[in-house]
């Protein structure tokens, strides 16, 4: 089947969801165009920005770079032709674009990756988008986003083997304790005390500058990979916060299934401590996953399990068994090809 993919314009995150499926379904035999809105987004940023300059009467803004840049989406589907159109996250992507896709006849298969957080925009393009089909990463928001009719359905969050694996590593990313990843308010509480501990405890991502020896950056995946296989312990806490511009948390119950770090980290062959909040963690990794329930709670599981090292590959390798079947071709395989083969 020829299929074009819509990459989400981060380049981070949501982009390797988008590379992780453009890889899997080239392995499965359908021809995959993979559309960069990340980089037409920049493009017609940089130029409106440089046209502002030359003609001071024209004021650009973020919904222009968006209208241009998806208007090259739909040039891209008339170019290749696809029999389906899969979008991966679709929140920057201009409402023009779902509405061009649906008049040129296109089945479009929407990906949403920023449930449960961002549900109210998300519901906003499953019921305006001509969707044929949405999968979310959160199985709590398939019923919400379902309500008005488009079929939606889970999609758990997977890896690329090729990249998250057990390998060497040098002194350079080695560290006791690592943590990667958006340091939202509730993140950097709960890590504040591990300052204090006499190991060396290494966070890197966005907002970091509170952290100490915090890189502040986005790291790539195959460093990531690095990390993570150099650390003892890696860190996987669950978000509540919705998002940088408002602090304003998620409930408990609208969220039950894991992010993608903790099937990375299990892929590398890594040990890591979790959060207790997600229910899906148990039925993954039944007790390969030690968690932890506070800050006092997480300090004591830490200094517990550096202490035990031979424990800590046990566990590593337990839990790197169970997401043996996790991958992007098998998700694809079980989740995606079936809808497919409904068009």
């Amino acid at each position: 089947m020829r299929i074009l993919i819509a990459y989400p314009g981060p380049t981070h995150s949501t982009y390797d969801v988008a590379a992780g499926y453009e890889k899997a379904l080239r392995a499965l035999g359908h021809t995959v165009y993979g559309y960069p809105y990340h980089k037409w987004l920049n493009f017609y940023g940089e130029s409106l920005k440089h046209w502002e300059g030359i003609y001071p009467g024209y004021v650009h803004n973020s919904g222009d770079t968006s209208l241009h840049s998806s208007e090259k989406l739909i040039i891209a589907a008339c170019e290749f032709v696809p029999e389906a159109v899969l979008i991966v996250s679709g929140t920057v992507l201009h409402a023009h674009a779902y509405t061009l896709l649906h008049n040129l006849n296109l089945p479009i298969l929407l990906l949403l990756t920023e449930s449960p957080y961002e549900d109210k925009t998300q519901q906003k393009i499953v019921d305006g988008g001509g969707l044929f089909h949405a999968f979310t990463n959160e199985r709590l928001s398939v019923e919400r986003l379902g309500a008005n009719g488009v079929p939606v359905s889970y999609l758990p969050h997977s890896y690329d083997p090729e990249i998250h694996r057990p390998i060497e590593t040098t002194d350079e990313h080695a560290s006791d304790v690592f943590f990667h990843g958006t340091l939202w308010s509730e993140r950097a509480e709960l890590f504040e005390p591990l300052q204090r501990l006499p190991y060396d405890v290494r966070f890197s991502g966005v907002s970091a500058a509170r952290m100490r020896d915090s890189e502040g950056a986005l790291v790539d995946n195959v460093d990531m990979a690095k990390l993570y296989n150099g650390a003892a312990i890696c860190l996987n806490h669950h978000r509540t916060t919705k998002s940088m511009a408002v602090e304003d948390h998620i409930e408990l119950c609208e969220a039950s299934s894991i992010g993608p770090r903790a099937y990375e980290i299990a892929a590398c062959g890594a040990f890591q401590l979790c959060d207790d909040t997600r229910t899906e963690l148990w039925e993954v990794f039944g007790h390969s996953v030690p968690t932890y329930t506070d800050a006092d709670d997480l300090v004591a599981r830490i200094e517990y399990f550096m202490s035990q090292p031979l424990e800590r590959q046990r566990l590593a390798d337990l839990a790197r068994l169970r997401v043996q079947g996790c991958t992007f071709e098998n998700r694809a395989i079980e989740f995606i090809e079936p809808i497919l083969r409904r068009l």
